[in-house]
């Protein structure tokens, strides 16, 4: 069997797109003042394989009815499987991946091939009370799909069709369980698009996408997953068929399909979707754009949208954030270089005021009717030429759209050399970002030599931020550590009117805080939808603290 850390590697477990160069290397370790010729860290081990695989809660009788239920080979105990059915992407998992500390596994894996198997699967659970799961990706970063024990994984991968395409209304009914590449691949053939690529494309799906209300980085146009989703199939945690019919909008009592969105798999498991689709855009446009600080770009790009106009990715990073980004590029070679045009760029900047430290680089793509993106570009400058905004061409634009989904695969290397690398995400109010953003930095920069912000989906009323933490590890101290620094990001957004998150879900990991962000009357009412649509709880134990006492 593979070392056990690759259980939560980044990506097909078998390569990376990119190579953590040894200047790259050198740089993160002397921002974070480690020894630039750190080996990687030895991490003991805390328990066996069998220890970690456990003795089976699963009846004989269960067992044996489901294999009357679905074949055999779509069923599956090897060990492998269930520990990578069992493991999400946050940092948590990577640490207990590398410790063998991981607390359960699922007892087996289910790979159903349709609707009525998924029914039949929850049905036989709920007549034998077992826990159930449910597992595509496996992208998540909050302990969504952490198991507790005697649980069993229903993965959907299987379960991948494009069922009807209609490019006349626009929209698509798709099973949940396809993959973003997939999707979009298909979709290509009729000129059409989603419009939704996360930072997870590649290795994440729709199911995952709707279960978590996730945002892609073109959101500021397309919106986000929920936006995007006209009706519904979802088998109810008592195995019961619940179906949403398609409408472009409706004024029909509560909207079920919010109900069940951004539910996580505590409610039942999301089956088929039918979304809007858009056609593939005629004209992309990237640009970048210098500011002399973050707050005056996240001005002009409150003005823009304010203003009317819907670029289709709208991305300002902070001055630490834009200065690693700047440097990075370079050190992902193994000769360094910067391309002498933008040296000499940057150069020009400084003196123009645009100091390194305090200057902020935007990022935007303008999509659509070439006339549109001609307009939408046009307004979007003006509005940055009132805040100094100065535009500096498409090469960063650029650079940014062939790596933007190459960052978690830095992630593993710098892990497996005893460096803490996590991510947090809020939302909040234009009249309050600066002041969450403050705060947020002024609380946990002490702790982390490396924190970098940016925002990548805005709206006319307010934005999100995006907070990435690098710190070296507290040896043997290492979960406490982040459990420390965890509590200190959600509390302070708390405290300053921020979400505890704007598109990545809440799990498990952000549990002790839910009762602040929705109140006693918002937690019976979630706690009334679990009883009505899962009275047995079995349907993902644990997620929002529904089947436990929250304080």
């Amino acid at each position: 069997m593979e070392p056990l850390k690759n259980a939560t590697k980044w990506g097909d477990r078998e390569s990376a797109h990119i190579k953590v160069t040894e200047p790259l290397k050198k740089f993160v370790f002397q921002h974070l003042d480690m020894d630039p010729d750190t080996l990687p860290k030895k991490y003991p081990q805390k328990k066996t394989l069998d220890a970690i695989l456990g003795d089976s809660h699963l009846s004989a009788t269960f067992q044996s009815e489901l294999t009357q239920l679905i074949d055999k080979t779509q069923i599956t105990t090897d060990p492998w499987t269930r520990i990578t059915n069992s493991l999400g992407q946050g940092y948590v998992e990577s640490l207990r991946s590398r410790f063998s500390d991981i607390p359960a596994v699922v007892e087996l894996v289910v790979f159903p091939h349709s609707h009525e198997e998924v029914v039949k699967v929850v049905q036989l659970a709920n007549k034998h009370k077992v826990p159930l799961s449910t597992v595509a990706g496996a992208t998540s970063v909050t302990l969504g799909i952490e198991p507790s024990l005697g649980i069993i994984a229903v993965n959907l991968t299987q379960m991948n069709k494009i069922i009807d395409v209609n490019p006349e209304a626009q929209y698509i009914t798709v099973e949940s369980g396809i993959l973003g590449p997939d999707l979009e691949a298909q979709l290509k053939t009729y000129g059409l698009t989603l419009g939704h690529f996360p930072q997870s494309f590649e290795y994440s799906t729709l199911g995952g996408w709707a279960a978590t209300r996730g945002a892609g980085q073109n959101s500021t146009l397309y919106g986000k997953i929920e936006d995007m989703v006209m009706g519904m199939k979802f088998v109810t945690g008592l195995g019961e068929t619940l179906i949403t019919r398609k409408a472009p909008a409706r004024a029909t009592g509560p909207d079920i399909n919010h109900i069940l969105l951004g539910s996580e798999g505590t409610f039942g498991i999301i089956t088929e979707m039918t979304l809007r689709v858009w056609k593939t855009p005629r004209k992309t446009r990237l640009s970048a754009f210098f500011f002399k600080s973050f707050e005056e770009g996240l001005l002009a790009y409150k003005e823009i949208l304010q203003n009317g106009y819907r670029p289709a990715v709208m991305r300002i990073s902070d001055s630490e954030e834009t200065y690693h980004n700047i440097v990075a590029q370079a050190l992902m070679r193994d000769t360094p270089k910067m391309p002498f045009s933008y040296r000499m760029l940057l150069g020009l900047l400084e003196k123009k005021g645009y100091k390194d430290g305090t200057r902020s680089m935007g990022v935007l793509s303008f999509e659509g009717d070439p006339a549109l993106v001609a307009l939408t570009f046009k307004q979007a400058k003006k509005s940055f030429n009132r805040y100094k905004g100065v535009y500096i061409g498409s090469r960063p634009a650029k650079s940014w759209y062939k790596r933007r989904y190459e960052l978690p695969f830095v992630r593993d290397p710098l892990i497996d050399h005893g460096i803490l690398i996590e991510t947090f995400e809020t939302s909040t109010t234009w009249d309050n970002i600066m002041i969450l953003y403050r705060v947020t930095r002024k609380i946990l920069k002490p702790e982390c030599p490396i924190l970098w912000t940016h925002g990548s989906h805005f709206y006319p009323n307010g934005a999100n931020l995006y907070f990435t933490l690098v710190a070296p590890q507290k040896e043997k101290d290492e979960f406490t550590q982040y459990y420390r620094i965890r509590k200190k990001v959600l509390d302070t957004f708390q405290a300053y009117g921020g979400t505890l998150s704007h598109h990545h879900g809440i799990g498990r990991s952000f549990i002790s805080n839910y009762l602040a962000e929705i109140g006693d009357e918002g937690l019976k009412t979630l706690r009334s939808i679990k009883n009505a649509l899962d009275p047995n709880k079995i349907m993902n134990p644990g997620i929002f603290g529904l089947d436990s006492k929250l304080s």
